[in-house]
C-alpha cells in the first residue's frame, strides 16, 4: 500500500513517539518548521513533543494517541517523527493499525523509529520511510543532500536512491537480486523479534546502519541476523557512525560480515546513517540490485 506524494500547500504532522524534546531543542524545532514552510508546507504539532522532566514525550498511550490522531486527521498528508530514542516499542500495543490502513499517508523517521517503520508495514502493508529526524532540518549539520531528498522523494516520488559517495558491491556476480527493503537501524529492528510486529525477513534486502556499537556488538548483531535466516538475499550497509567516524574505518565492514556469511551479496554505501546525510528509503518496498545500481520499484502514488 502506497501513500500519496506531497504537493505545495499540504500539511505535515510532527510527533514524538519516542524521546521527548527538551526546551533547549526548541530552536531546532522552530528552524526545521521554517524550512518546511519555506518549501510550501504547513506544519501541525502533536500534543506531546516536550518534556524537561521525563525521557519520553508522554506515556506510551499518549504517544500512540498522537500517532493515531495524525493518521486520522484528514488535513495531514505526512507524519514526521521529531527524533528517535529507545522506547518506541512501548507504544506498539496502543497503535490503531486499522486506522492507519484506512488512512494511508507518508510516515517517516530513523534510528529507534525503525521499530515503528517496520511494525506499521508488517501490520498494515503501508510502505513507510526512513528519513532524517524532523529537527535535523533545523540544525547546522543538515546537508543539501538531505533537503534535496525531501523534494525529490516526497514531492516528485523519485525512486532513485542517489549515492552520497561511491558504493562498493560484493558477490553479485552479474546477478540481479530482488527483495523487499527492511531496516535500517541494526539494533532496533531486532527489538521486534518474537513479536507479531516483526516483518518476515525471508525475502528481505536488509538496509542496515549503526550508531554507537563497537565491533564486538556489531558482529554479535550480524550473527543474530545470520542465525534467524535474514541473510538470504542481500545486505546494504549504510554509515556506521562509531566504526567509521569514531574509529576511523579501523574495520572493513564487508570483511567483517564475510567472517559470518561467505555468500550473501553486500553493498557498502554512505547513503544513510546517524549524524550523516540520509537518503529517504522506502521500508517494505520492492527493490532490485544488479551489482551496479539500487533500484526501488515502488515509492509513492
Amino acid at each position: 500500500m502506497l501513500a500519496n506524494k506531497l504537493k505545495i500547500g499540504d500539511t505535515i504532522g510532527v510527533i514524538a513517539p519516542d524521546k521527548a524534546l527538551k526546551s533547549t531543542d526548541k530552536i531546532y524545532l522552530d528552524n526545521a518548521t521554517k524550512y518546511f514552510e519555506s518549501i510550501g508546507l504547513k506544519v501541525k504539532y502533536g500534543k506531546y513533543l516536550f518534556s524537561d522532566k521525563e525521557y519520553c514525550a508522554g506515556t506510551p498511550k499518549q504517544r500512540a494517541g498522537d500517532l493515531n490522531d495524525m493518521f486520522s486527521d484528514k488535513d495531514v498528508k505526512a507524519i514526521f517523527t521529531v527524533k528517535g530514542g529507545d522506547m518506541a516499542n512501548g507504544i506498539l500495543p496502543f497503535i490503531d493499525f486499522e486506522k492507519i490502513q484506512s488512512n494511508p499517508k507518508i510516515f517517516l523517521g530513523m534510528s529507534d523509529i525503525t521499530v515503528l517503520l517496520c511494525a506499521i508495514n508488517k501490520m498494515t502493508g503501508l510502505v513507510t520511510f526512513h528519513c532524517q529526524d524532523y529537527i535535523w532540518f533545523g540544525k547546522d549539520e543538515v546537508t543539501e543532500y538531505d533537503k534535496n531528498e525531501i523534494i525529490n522523494k516526497l514531492f516528485n516520488a523519485n525512486k532513485t536512491i542517489i549515492p552520497y559517495t561511491e558504493r562498493e558491491f560484493s558477490n553479485f556476480n552479474s546477478n540481479t537480486i530482488k527483495g523487499r527493503i527492511y531496516g535500517t537501524n541494526v539494533r532496533c529492528l531486532l527489538k521486534l523479534l518474537g513479536t507479531p510486529y516483526m516483518p518476515n525477513l525471508k525475502d528481505s534486502v536488509l538496509f542496515l546502519e549503526g550508531y554507537r556499537s563497537d565491533i564486538i556488538q556489531w558482529n554479535s548483531m550480524l550473527e543474530q541476523y545470520n542465525q534467524i535466516g535474514a541473510f538470504n538475499k542481500a545486505v546494504v550497509f549504510g554509515y556506521i557512525y562509531q566504526l567509521q567516524y569514531e574509529e576511523e574505518n579501523k574495520y572493513n565492514i564487508i570483511d567483517e560480515l564475510r567472517k559470518i556469511n561467505q555468500n550473501i551479496p553486500i553493498v557498502k554505501t554512505n547513503d544513510f546513517g546517524h549524524k550523516h546525510a540520509n537518503s529517504i528509503i522506502p521500508i517494505g518496498a520492492k527493490v532490485s540490485i544488479d551489482g551496479k545500481n539500487i533500484i526501488v520499484e515502488e515509492f509513492l502514488k
